[in-house]
């Protein structure tokens, strides 16, 4: 039974449940059934083409479009280029991309010349009409838009402003005031670009004017900016309105919707546009589909998520196995009861047998992963050009396809370049002119590349340096540009022959040639300090050069003859005889130059010989008394006086001899081992005419030979 709850009506009684008899059906309360009508889609279903068959028409991109406009390509150029820009706003992916072959198509970019006087002015122009930015919104709008519309304002300049430029000024000073009516003319150079819109611009004459090959433009002028200017709600807009062009003014109030745009100002760039099309289709263009996509995906996510954690609880009230039917009265009684619960803590219901209670929860999550996304992922990333190894993908393999795709990228970022430096050359090509400059600045950009920079510079310097490329090729691989890089160097040889530029100095170019040579001439001395240039100061008491100390070494081994201190006449007198026989002389026949050259070659070979075997016995020794591991280790004045050391136990032993390790020992310890002061000279000589032909220093293989060759030279002498 079921109760009223207000206390103010009357108290009455309504039936809960109510029955029914099996053997009639009058008092049976029957659902309200409907049936659901077919839709059509306008699709053609052809019946009874034969006997009990009927064929209905495929389903195209064009049937699921016809109920979902929403989701539809533009077919037209105008509807592709604002979808594509709509995209670039909405999907990060697609603007990240764009946003990164923007900046780096752009890298880098610079204005060089020959000249530096008028490379500084260059430059404080490119400064100015900020060249940089604007290449960046060049590319980024032909990357987007696929279409580059660039208005061109100009500006006059006077000697202030010029010096500015060369100095590499700040920002426009008063005197530089930018002149959109001026056309062409001397001193007047581009001062500031605008890029417009492509959807605001449209092609007068349309494809009537692609046919007749000379497109002229014209700006959409809104509803609201000519509602403005004929009827300005306030003095703010007053005064803007007078800011505005005079053309524009006069189109609003003549009633025109399109404004002719002046065509010496005005430049239009396209990407990849054929010449039948009045627009070029956006790069993003091939993408749309997958777009559209990816943003239905994302929102079926977003209903999925909604219901991820929803549950399904079912309260049946009655029973129609035991002829138990509810009321409406029941079924309000249950529902005040459910809607009172406040929530948290036990819920207890008491009520009879004839109710019944189901829970069932959702699978939606399944549908909520990550796998779904990644065919389409990988379709966006192809249709820009980024291959799957710069996108982490796990199934990115093979390089023929990484590659290419690679490639793929490079040469867009090559093709915008290209396109942008079209853009400059003319609008440098104006400011030579204008300026009466002989040659124009040239555009310089940082060399992609994205391999192994360092080992393919360093290949291609090789290659020049073998003469299989030429310098030229060498200078344009690194992206400079040879024309300037000659006339270059011809300006920094003219400054080193004047001496207003340090000379050159590298592996392969010695700027101290004199220096080097009096060197090697004072070392072996060949010429006095006063003859290079070198005052010294008096030496100090006690000490000595190490050829002071060899010519003294040598002079007690070897003392001069003593001079006759005898007085005249106090000799052998004159006419007298002898007192008994002379010692019989032995006659040596004369040897021939033949026989010298022989003996020198002779000697010679043995003393290299001698000289291996010596270094084999005194240089451990030597390397113990530095305290090193070998040779490598030694200073420069070690390493001298091991070969001195070597040089003088060499000059000790008479040719031919025997040379092991007790003789060279002995020759050690005794300390008579010296070099005669005519093998010095020789050898000093030898030295000082190396140095003169090579115009180096020797080795130390050369200053061995020249000990083995002054030895043999002067034994040969002696003998």
């Amino acid at each position: 039974m079921s109760v009223s709850k207000d206390p103010n009506e009357p108290m009455r009684t309504e039936s809960a449940f109510i029955s029914w008899n099996k053997n009639s059906r009058e008092d049976m309360p029957l659902a309200d059934y409907q049936t659901i009508q077919r839709a059509s889609a306008g699709r053609d279903r052809f019946k009874d083409v034969e006997t009990n068959i009927s064929v209905r028409d495929g389903f195209s991109r064009t049937d699921y479009e016809y109920f979902r406009p929403g989701e539809s390509v533009p077919k037209k150029e105008q509807g592709a280029i604002a979808s594509c820009m709509e995209a670039y706003k909405k999907v990060g992916l697609i603007k990240n991309v764009i946003d990164l072959m923007s900046d780096f198509g752009c890298q880098g970019i610079k204005l060089v010349h020959p000249n530096p006087t008028i490379q500084k002015f260059f430059r404080g122009w490119f400064k100015k009409v900020q060249g940089k930015h604007t290449s960046e919104r060049f590319l980024n709008m032909l990357y987007r838009a696929g279409n580059v519309v660039v208005k061109r304002s100009t500006m006059k300049l006077n000697m202030k402003t010029q010096k500015d430029f060369q100095t590499m000024g700040g920002p426009m000073g008063p005197d530089m005031e930018i002149l959109e009516e001026l056309k062409f003319a001397k001193k007047v150079v581009p001062g500031a670009y605008n890029f417009l819109s492509p959807l605001s611009i449209e092609v007068m004459g349309g494809q009537l004017a692609q046919f007749a090959g000379s497109p002229s433009y014209g700006i959409k002028l809104p509803s609201d900016i000519k509602r403005k200017i004929l009827h300005p709600a306030n003095e703010t807009e007053k005064q803007l309105i007078t800011k505005l062009p005079a053309d524009i003014i006069a189109a609003a109030k003549e009633g025109k919707q399109v404004v002719p745009l002046d065509s010496e100002k005005l430049r239009v760039f396209h990407y990849k546009k054929d010449d039948w099309q009045t627009w070029s289709y956006p790069m993003i263009y091939a993408i749309l589909d997958d777009v559209i996509l990816l943003e239905k995906m994302k929102l079926a996510d977003l209903a999925a998520l909604d219901g991820a954690i929803s549950q399904v609880r079912l309260w049946r009230l009655g029973s129609l196995e035991h002829e138990i039917f509810p009321t409406d009265a029941a079924v309000s009684k249950l529902a005040d009861i459910l809607m009172s619960n406040p929530g948290g803590g036990a819920f207890d219901l008491i009520w009879g047998p004839e109710l019944d209670f189901k829970e069932s929860g959702t699978n939606v999550h399944q549908f909520l992963g990550s796998q779904k996304y990644d065919p389409v992922w990988n379709s966006i990333y192809a249709g820009l050009g980024v291959p799957p190894t710069l996108t982490g993908a796990a199934t990115a393999s093979g390089f023929t396809n990484n590659y290419i795709s690679l490639k793929t990228l490079v040469q867009r970022l090559e093709y915008g370049r290209d396109i942008l430096r079209d853009f400059w050359e003319k609008e440098i090509e104006l400011v030579q002119k204008s300026m009466g400059f002989r040659l124009p600045a040239q555009i310089q950009f940082d060399r992609m590349v994205l391999s192994d920079e360092t080992s393919e510079k360093s290949l291609l310097i090789q290659l020049a340096d073998r003469g299989v490329i030429s310098y030229e090729t060498l200078q344009e691989r690194f992206g400079e540009i040879p024309g300037i890089e000659k006339l270059r160097n011809r300006r920094e040889n003219k400054a080193r022959e004047k001496g207003s530029m340090v000379p050159q100095a590298s592996p392969w170019h010695n700027p101290e040639k004199d220096h080097d040579l009096g060197k090697i001439a004072l070392q072996r001395g060949i010429v006095t300090p006063s003859e290079v240039g070198l005052d010294l100061n008096e030496r100090k008491e006690g000490e000595s050069t190490p050829q002071d100390d060899m010519r003294e070494a040598s002079n007690r081994r070897f003392p001069t003859k003593q001079e006759n201190t005898g007085e005249p006449q106090q000799g052998r007198p004159n006419n007298s005889k002898d007192c008994q026989p002379r010692e019989r002389r032995t006659v040596k026949p004369r040897t021939s130059a033949s026989a010298g050259l022989y003996d020198f070659v002779s000697t010679n070979s043995w003393a290299k010989s001698a000289q291996a075997k010596i270094s084999d016995i005194v240089t451990p020794a030597m390397l113990a008394h530095f305290d090193k591991k070998n040779l490598r280790s030694l200073s420069a004045k070690e390493t001298e006086i091991l070969e001195s050391f070597k040089f003088s136990i060499l000059c000790s032993l008479e040719p031919f001899s025997e040379v092991d390790e007790t003789s060279v020992l002995d020759l050690a310890k005794s300390g008579n081992s010296t070099v005669p002061i005519d093998c010095i000279k020789v050898y000093n000589k030898l030295i000082g005419q190396f140095a003169l032909t090579r115009g180096t220093n020797p080795s130390v293989d050369d200053l061995r030979d020249m000990q083995a060759s002054a030895y043999s030279m002067t034994k040969n002498r002696g003998n």
